[in-house]
């Protein structure tokens, strides 16, 4: 099983078999073991924990089979990252006590008979709230909708800041001052993420890797997959193997 959900700002999976050598990425990092023993190694220290989170840039190594785990990359930048940095608070790794991770290994459960928005939405609310952070939405300003709404139809190759820039009227800056105020994450990261959901969508309807990822943007199928290996901490032919994918917002 490797079911993935597409957020605006994180990605996660919820799988039954995990195998990451050591690696670090610019994003934090939720790990929640739903069944199973896994072989974990965050630093140089071995880690027990069934419900925990790693700092950015932070090398980590998970080796995991014949169990369950929800898993989860988050954009640091992002409201969620924001708290939990400020709950890492400049260590390698959070683990939430015992009580916490059963409320949330009792909600993700939910995941492995329904593969839906709604046990996905359920699971994060739960897990701001154990961590003490907000998820109330907010409206956004009419041009990140119209943004919004452009990358949701996107069929183009050009992702940078100065396209969309141009078909909205307003300067590169001013974009992405406003997205970042608005959304909570950078501009550049939130359409690298928009790039990689591209591919994810594409070739989990049948196109080749290197059709896809070509047509997304990327330089080459080497950079997508350098990527996903950068912030998925998994190489790509294994992020995809028997994948089902979903978009959650």
């Amino acid at each position: 099983m490797n079911r993935i959900y597409w957020d605006i700002d994180k990605i996660a999976s919820l799988t039954d078999h995990l195998e990451a050598a050591t690696h670090s990425h610019g994003m934090i990092q939720f790990f929640l073991f739903l069944r199973g023993v896994p072989e974990m190694k965050v630093g140089k220290e071995k880690i027990h924990d069934r419900c925990l989170f790693v700092n950015v840039n932070v090398k980590h190594a998970v080796k995991f089979s014949d169990g369950l785990l929800f898993t989860c990359v988050i954009e640091p930048a992002s409201d969620m990252g924001r708290k939990l940095s400020a709950l890492l608070a400049g260590k390698e790794y959070f683990a939430l006590e015992d009580t916490k991770a059963d409320e949330l290994i009792a909600l993700a459960r939910s995941l492995t008979s329904a593969f839906s928005k709604e046990s996905y939405t359920k699971l994060m609310q739960k897990l701001y709230e154990v961590i003490g952070a907000g998820s109330s939405e907010k409206k956004l300003d009419e041009r990140i909708t119209a943004f919004l709404s452009m990358l949701e139809n996107c069929s183009c190759t050009d992702h940078s800041v100065d396209h969309f820039a141009e078909e909205l009227h307003l300067s590169s800056s001013r974009l992405s001052h406003l997205f970042s105020e608005q959304v909570g994450i950078t501009l550049k990261d939130y359409l690298l993420l928009h790039q990689l959901e591209r591919v994810f969508q594409d070739i989990l309807s049948g196109r080749k890797i290197t059709d896809a990822a070509m047509d997304a943007g990327f330089d080459s199928p080497s950079h997508f997959a350098s990527t996903v290996k950068r912030l998925m901490g998994l190489p790509a032919r294994s992020t995809i193997k028997d994948s089902e994918f979903l978009k959650v917002y």
